[in-house]
């Protein structure tokens, strides 16, 4: 009978410490469920634009400010709205997944109104195709004087206090299945920005690479549902779509599927920041974000 007491008593206390280490592993809190953060507190934080299927986000960390894709050219007015608001002058980094049009369409203009030290790309500078606009980019930044550096898969960089990882492949060759995707780490918290990244080459990336992380922008805008072994390599807490509700129903269904709680950048602003402990969720929502909180039952009236 003891020693059976003894099982029991170990099994309640393995039990317990399992429970603990995974309330602990939690790392994705909605602002309001979690303490905030001091004011002096070193974080890394990233800003969604609120734009209809086009991707621009705005990074800051230790001072730096780095762009992720620059949305459309008609985009351009949003996304300066975004900087002025959060007081920036110049654009350390301009970091650009692949040429299509809806990631850097506003690059140029960006160009004409703010000071760009370093503009990085995983494609040729000459890069031609349909919705390219590499060449005309790439002309405008050595116009400017813009120090342009062509990466590679796995190549990483600091950034601030943070670790920044390119994540692409070209075993499938257009752009979208070429998007170089950012890992980023800082402290025990990671992000996954997955670009325009679609199809086989979301399987061959699982199958080669070690994507988990905390958080995840869903790849191509939300307009697919992703291969099961994708999703299930990031083993995510949270998910954002760079377009709307009613553009995402297959991606929709997937990620409440798994769990996973998920925003829509036209809603309003998404701010993603962490102290490296942990992650805290926030968006301003717009009048049309309000309006579709309350439908989908977010938010009562």
């Amino acid at each position: 009978m003891k020693k059976i007491v003894a099982v029991l008593l170990l099994l309640m206390l393995v039990t317990a410490a399992l429970c603990a280490q995974a309330e602990d592993v939690k790392r994705v809190y909605r602002v309001g469920e979690k303490e905030d953060f001091a004011e002096d507190e070193a974080t890394f934080q990233l800003r969604v634009c609120p734009l209809l299927g086009a991707d621009c986000m705005i990074l800051r960390c230790g001072g730096l400010n780095m762009l992720c894709d620059m949305g459309k050219a008609s985009d351009y007015p949003v996304i300066k709205e975004q900087l002025e608001a959060l007081g920036i002058k110049r654009i350390d980094l301009a970091y650009n997944t692949h040429p299509h049009d809806d990631h850097l369409g506003s690059m140029i203009q960006i160009l004409q109104d703010y000071p760009v030290d370093l503009f990085m790309t995983v494609f040729p500078l000459d890069y031609t195709g349909p919705d390219v606009i590499q060449v005309k980019t790439v002309k405008a930044l050595q116009a400017a004087g813009v120090p342009i550096l062509t990466v590679h898969d796995g190549y990483t960089f600091p950034f601030g206090g943070a670790q920044m990882e390119v994540i692409c492949q070209t075993k499938y060759a257009n752009p979208n299945p070429m998007s170089a995707m950012l890992r980023i780490r800082y402290g025990d918290c990671s992000a996954l920005l997955c670009a325009d990244l679609i199809a086989a080459a979301q399987l061959y990336v699982a199958e080669t690479h070690d994507l988990k992380a905390d958080l995840f922008k869903f790849p191509h805008h939300g307009l697919n549902s992703v291969y099961r072994e994708f999703l299930e390599n990031i083993d995510p807490e949270y998910s954002f779509f760079t377009h709307s509700y009613y553009n995402t129903p297959e991606a929709r269904a997937q990620l409440e599927k798994y769990g996973i709680p998920h925003d829509f950048a036209t809603w309003g602003p998404i701010h993603l920041e962490t102290n490296g402990e942990y992650w805290l969720v926030d968006q301003e929502l717009n009048e049309a974000g309000q309006r579709m909180a309350v439908k989908t039952g977010r938010i009562t009236e």
